[in-house]
């Protein structure tokens, strides 16, 4: 019989999890949608659930009860109070899903990282000079939860690492390898990323594992000038 309990998405009115629930919507997947800036209810994604939380400062573990995996599309937007001292999203807030986890007997979680925790040989060289040490503070962040969800007891974890992210539409045509990007395939869209996550938690595939998410893009999007823009750096 297919799983009818919810998951539990955290992050959930970000890019990735809007793209998470519109294709969880689309194959009727329940979903448990936790939020600290609630989107307005035109906003909102099919009848789904939404909750405040803070997974910084909130207890939530009562609003986990009967989920049957937690999605965390939390993220640290780039900026420059953000590389000089991100809030600790990856580390502190994965901490408090672990043990709400624990309070609930849920064993499975799929997170976001990035590619770029460690060095990638198809990410282009400038990139590694000029913007990486940008988001160095960041980047440690997402080592430390990748340390903390190895080192988890009994807890399936999926840490996707996608490549430089990008906003446009869902192709369904990601590149997924283990732990490093494929050849040619620097970046990836929010709703790829998305769609995999979605994938890796209902198929219950890349267990303790770290699958590197990207696709070829138009030489426009993967320029210097391109990259440097989103940033905002020269």
């Amino acid at each position: 019989m297919p799983d009818t309990r919810p998951i539990a998405v955290f992050g959930a009115g970000g890019k990735a999890g809007t793209e998470l629930l519109k294709h969880a919507f689309g194959r009727d997947v329940p979903i448990r949608a936790f939020e600290h800036n609630l989107p307005e209810p035109s906003e909102r994604i099919g009848e789904f659930e939404y909750i405040d939380c803070d997974v910084l400062s909130d207890d939530f573990a009562q609003q986990l009860d009967g989920c049957r995996a937690v999605i965390s599309t939390l993220g640290v937007g780039f900026g420059p109070s953000n590389a000089i001292d991100p809030p600790p999203l990856y580390t502190e807030g994965t901490r408090n899903l672990l043990e709400a986890m624990k309070q609930t007997d849920i064993d499975r979680i799929a997170v976001i990282s990035a590619a770029f925790v460690e060095h990638q040989s198809s990410v282009p060289a400038w990139f590694e000079l000029t913007a990486k040490p940008a988001l160095f503070n960041i980047l440690e962040q997402m080592r430390a939860m990748e340390a903390m969800l190895s080192d988890a007891p009994d807890v399936r974890w999926t840490a996707a690492r996608p490549g430089w992210l990008l906003d446009e539409p869902y192709t369904g045509e990601a590149v997924i390898t283990d732990e490093r990007l494929a050849d040619g395939c620097f970046r990836c869209r929010h709703a790829d990323l998305a769609a995999s996550l979605l994938e890796f938690v209902l198929e219950d595939t890349w267990i303790n594992a770290k699958p590197a998410i990207g696709r070829p893009e138009n030489e426009s999007l993967e320029s210097p000038a391109a990259i440097k823009a989103e940033l905002g750096i020269d």
